[in-house]
């Protein structure tokens, strides 16, 4: 079976989907294509982060917005069934948030076979993007925190772990990703999907029962947090 992947890593204004805003992006396509963009926020760029990827409210002023790429992303992400990034929740789960704000775009995880390099890395060998592209390359990782030379190196990294693993990479890609990103039916820490086909709860004080009427209010409840994932939403409105 042939499969396009997309490769993707964001830089943003801080850590929390809800509140904070992609800043660059970097692409690379099934194809060789790349791309990446710095992106006007249209909000402050957290002090902490700029320690991180070096991007500050200057040098983003004149970029363009979610909403002027909008449409380039939503074409790439729709020409892909397999979602590549080094932690794939991070960036997917701000990638759903912001198409969602600026399109009310509906990006789902069940359209996506997903492949993360830092988790295959991590049950192999756990270390961060650095130690991994040292690990797999033998080189030194120069220019971190830059989004397009970050999902690069991911790319060589997944290239080389292809070869290293190569009895993992022989199984289905559904079935490396079953073993490596794990349950991506709803991405967030709330909810599990069982062996049956039902959904039981992963955290909270129901942790590990099953999802029934009487936990509607729980559920309105969880849709309420500031930290509930679109993934966990969407999912919410499907049984309230």
């Amino acid at each position: 079976m042939s499969y396009k992947e997309l490769y993707v890593d964001l830089e943003t204004t801080g850590l929390n989907v809800q509140f904070d805003r992609i800043c660059q992006i970097g692409i690379v396509l099934h194809d060789g294509t790349e791309w990446s963009t710095l992106i006007n926020p249209l909000q402050s760029i957290a002090k902490d982060s700029t320690k991180i990827h070096g991007i500050t409210d200057e040098m983003v002023e004149n970029a363009p917005t979610i909403q002027d790429i909008s449409d380039r992303l939503i074409h790439s992400l729709e020409e892909a069934d397999v979602f590549i990034a080094y932690n794939f929740s991070f960036d997917f789960q701000f990638l759903q948030a912001e198409l969602y704000r600026a399109r009310n775009y509906l990006l789902k995880e069940s359209k996506f076979i997903f492949i993360d390099p830092y988790r295959i890395f991590k049950k192999m060998y756990p270390r961060n993007l650095a130690n991994a592209y040292k690990f797999y390359t033998g080189k030194e990782f120069l220019n971190a925190h830059d989004a397009l030379e970050d999902i690069k190196a991911t790319k060589e990294i997944l290239d080389k772990q292809k070869e290293f693993y190569a009895d993992l990479f022989a199984k289905p890609l559904e079935q490396v990703a079953a073993e490596t990103a794990g349950d991506t039916n709803i991405i967030g820490k709330w909810f599990e999907k069982v062996e049956n086909g039902n959904y039981k709860f992963r955290h909270g004080k129901h942790k590990g029962e099953f999802i029934g009427l009487e936990h509607k209010s729980y559920l309105k409840w969880i849709y309420g947090l500031d930290d509930t994932t679109m993934s966990e939403k969407i999912f919410i409105g499907t049984l309230i």
